[in-house]
């Protein structure tokens, strides 16, 4: 099992924090995977959306599925389909200073042959994940 945690603060409330976390177009404007709403409207529990990772011959859609959204304060996911199985939080907790933590954390599990190169998607989600974090407080804070 692959585990993961990127903590950040973003100084702006959550209220403008929580979009980009909540929809795939805002989602877009600092991450790298491509993401489809399967669902109509807005993100909400029980929601469910395609996520594509990897390149070439590694390439793997996962269908997630919102377990939890909570308007400013929390989305949590859990997969539905694919080789992977993914579980995610997304926590947020306003600050004194008017912005935002935010405790992003998951776990993957890898089955049939993915689990062959999980050591390599380990050490490629420790490096890309840091990135798309800061990504997205650059994008966040320049709003």
């Amino acid at each position: 099992m692959l585990r993961y945690a990127y903590p950040v603060t973003i100084n702006r409330a959550p209220a403008v924090v929580f979009p980009y976390l909540s929809d795939p177009v805002k989602q877009g404007l600092y991450s790298d995977v491509p993401m489809r709403l399967l669902t109509p409207g807005i993100l909400k529990t029980g929601s469910r959306m395609e996520v594509m990772f990897g390149k070439g011959p590694l390439k793997v859609t996962l269908g997630l599925e919102m377990i939890a959204v909570e308007e400013n304060r929390r989305i949590a996911f859990d997969t539905y389909s694919g080789p992977i199985r993914w579980q995610g939080e997304y926590l947020l907790t306003p600050t004194d200073s008017g912005g935002t933590n935010i405790d992003y954390a998951g776990s993957m599990v890898f089955t049939g042959l993915w689990r062959s190169i999980e050591p390599l998607i380990a050490a490629e989600l420790k490096r890309s994940g840091a990135k798309e974090i800061e990504r997205m407080k650059a994008v966040i804070e320049k709003s």
